[in-house]
């Protein structure tokens, strides 16, 4: 496969967008195609290296669209200064001279006929482009004929003004979709443009496409964050919440690892670089928000090819409207201008552009709250998950282990006990380890490592100074033929062992998540209706938690290749669709399997945006509520566009046979309800203050 992406100039019409997106996915060498309006973006994906193939592509392009160019990614073309909107207000002024001026019948029409001209001449001239591509049911080429049944007729004013109201309807849906895309975009400027790099002649500025890992970068209070790094002098807070929509201000100091994008509120830094720009936490994020428009919804996939017979079927009824009316002897005239109010609301761009712009929008507003969905499927698809499954540790409780309290066994020390545990995870980065290496501070030379083996979900083998340690779970030491051990209660424990000798067992809490129960208790009541847990902690442990969240159900003990099969039963007894929700390190194949995978992880955590369909950033629990509520909101945004733009158009295709609406109504069935679905869609952004409150 080959994939190859393509800059789109001069693509105006979202009709027409669909058609050109729909003839390349025809073409025999091309796989798949995803043709991103908004962004005029083309990416195709060849099943082999296809010859002159940016060539045919403008030859579709140009024979849908006339004036479209597709470029290689990169690739510039100069755009000429248009001067066409001056002479559309000269000849509405002509018109209004025309109209009100007192002058002769004869000199009006011909004012009248010039006016026309100059407001409809760019219509007429792409409508003739069309007739010579063929594209006989193309947006122009109607709207023309339309208009000019509207001179035939005598009706010069409503002839000018299907066409004025058309140019301004472009116009204004032009500036709306720029607006929202500016929205989104608006998070590209996350990262300055410049870093502050220490170097052998002082501090100086460079892009950031030449700053290197290992550079040292000075951050000064009130400056965004350039790129991925660590601290190595100094400390502050940052606002993370450009990036996670996380609003409390995170306290920084040496050692710890920051993110481009965000801001540096109080104190000097200097960091050493990690990431190059390309490979940035910000550039990641804005490639996935990106890229998202590849993943269509189902109803953006519905609406495509709607589009495709929506158009045609309505010019036919046209047709029919003005022959069957005259074959039965009505008159031609009347019911001729009935046929053009057909043809008006012809144009499927309200139905094409509101749709995917609806999803463009919740997707860049999820991102302002720190959740990214990968594809606009996801967004649709959350809202109708109807069981939830919750990884524990990291998703439900909080990760951060604190060693609680050491259970000596019989005739052993306290001492040994410690002095073991530190040997065993010293080396370790599980959170068990983590938990223990910031209480037992213990150097151990590697040199006198000669054996060592850490098993996923069970524990630690080494061999240290030519003595066998083991740490990890009751079941790994069974395994080993221990048969006696502590019972540190509903607490999560290690168990350890030295030379063959059972020393006893370190217990450790892990609390719940602050607002996971409340978060818990909203999903239930927007719709979600079972909620599980599946845990490779102790079965006693599992149990209290899901007691105290209410849980349906869990399981505990579960190694981590044994969670995808338990999802597996979970799906398979509940039927409905299922959500995943784990901290992405080690649940992958998990995440992966459900119907749609959450990963809750801090900034930073590559594994959680790598593996999931939705990325939660900031790890707390009111975002799955957020990311729920989104989708849900998202939705009901579509059907009313569809309902409003498909309602309309037919009660004035109705009222047009019936002679009670005219020319002007029809316009406005067009271009108004093509605004109308976009200002609808815009209107989104108001669901901030909403998840603000939740």
């Amino acid at each position: 496969m080959i994939i190859k992406e393509y800059e789109i100039k001069n693509l105006d019409c979202a009709g027409c967008s669909a058609k050109i997106e729909g003839e390349i996915a025809n073409l025999a060498e091309v796989n798949s195609v995803n043709l991103d309006f908004f962004n005029k973006r083309l990416i195709v994906q060849y099943n082999q290296d296809a010859e002159n193939a940016l060539e045919r592509l403008n030859q579709i392009a140009s024979g849908i669209e006339p004036g479209v160019a597709i470029l290689n990614k990169g690739d510039k073309i100069a755009k000429p200064k248009s001067f066409y909107a001056q002479v559309i207000y000269a000849g509405l002024a002509l018109w209004l001279i025309a109209k009100f001026a007192p002058i002769s019948p004869a000199m009006v029409l011909w004012m009248m006929i010039a006016a026309y001209l100059m407001v409809a001449g760019r219509v007429l001239h792409s409508a003739l482009k069309e007739v010579f591509s063929k594209q006989l049911l193309a947006e122009h080429f109607l709207m023309s004929i339309a208009s000019l049944g509207a001179v035939y007729l005598g009706e010069y004013t409503e002839a000018i003004a299907v066409i004025a109201l058309y140019e301004l309807g472009q116009y204004l849906e032009t500036k709306a979709i720029t607006r929202s895309r500016n929205t989104i975009s608006g998070m590209m400027s996350l990262s300055p443009e410049q870093a502050h790099v220490k170097s052998a002649d002082g501090v100086v500025d460079r892009k950031l496409n030449l700053v290197n890992p290992g550079d040292i970068l000075v951050v000064h209070p009130g400056e965004r964050i350039p790129l991925d790094g660590r601290i190595v002098k100094g400390e502050s807070s940052l606002d993370t919440s450009s990036v996670s929509g996380e609003s409390a201000p995170l306290s920084v100091t040496i050692g710890d690892e920051i993110f481009a994008g965000c801001l540096n509120q109080s104190g000097l830094l200097e960091m050493e670089t990690t990431q190059k720009e390309a490979d940035s936490m910000v550039a990641r994020i804005l490639a996935l928000i990106d890229n998202a428009s590849a993943r269509k919804s189902r109803q953006e996939r519905f609406i495509t090819r709607f589009a495709r017979i929506y158009t045609p079927v309505v010019v036919a009824l046209a047709i029919m409207v003005f022959v069957v009316p005259v074959l039965l002897g009505y008159p031609a005239a009347v019911w001729f201008k009935r046929a053009l109010v057909f043809l008006i609301v012809s144009c499927p761009c309200a139905l094409v552009i509101s749709i995917p712009l609806t999803y463009y929008i919740g997707i860049g507003l999820a991102a302002r709250k720190g959740i990214i969905f990968k594809g606009s499927v996801f967004l649709d698809g959350l809202r109708q998950t109807s069981v939830m499954v919750f990884d524990k540790t990291g998703t439900i409780t909080t990760g951060k282990l604190k060693l609680e309290e050491l259970h000596t066994a019989q005739g052993r020390t306290e001492a040994e006990l410690r002095e073991a545990l530190a040997i065993a995870e010293a080396g370790s980065k599980h959170p068990y380890a983590l938990a223990v290496n910031e209480v037992l501070r213990f150097s151990i030379s590697p040199e006198q490592i000669t054996d060592y083996k850490e098993i996923p979900g069970k524990g630690i083998r080494m061999n240290y100074a030519n003595v066998e340690y083991l740490a990890g779970s009751e079941n790994f030491l069974r395994e080993a033929g221990f048969t006696e051990f502590e019972d540190p209660g509903d607490r999560s424990c290690v168990h350890v062992a030295k030379s063959g000798v059972y020393l006893g067992a370190a217990s450790f809490s892990d609390e719940i998540k602050p607002g996971m129960l409340h978060s818990l208790i909203e999903l239930r009541k927007l719709g979600v209706q079972s909620m599980y847990m599946l845990s490779g902690d102790r079965w006693a442990k599992a149990k209290a938690v899901s007691t105290e969240l209410n849980l349906d159900g869990f399981k505990a003990e579960l190694l981590p290749a044994e969670k995808l099969g338990a999802l597996e039963e979970i799906m398979t007894t509940s039927g409905g669709k299922t959500a995943f929700i784990g901290d992405g390190m080690n649940d992958a194949p998990v995440l992966a399997r459900a119907d749609i995978g959450i990963a809750m992880g801090a900034i930073g955590a590559q594994a959680s945006i790598d593996s999931a369909d939705v990325v939660l950033l900031n790890d707390k629990p009111e975002q799955i509520v957020h990311a729920y509520l989104l989708s849900r909101a998202v939705n009901r945004k579509v059907w009313q566009n569809i309902i409003l733009a498909l309602g309309i158009k037919i009660l004035v295709m109705v009222l047009g046979v019936a002679g009670i609406s005219g020319l002007w109504e029809a316009i406005i069935a067009d271009v108004g309800v093509t605004l109308l679905v976009i200002f609808n869609s815009l209107s989104l952004s108001r669901l901030n203050s909403r998840l603000d409150k939740n």
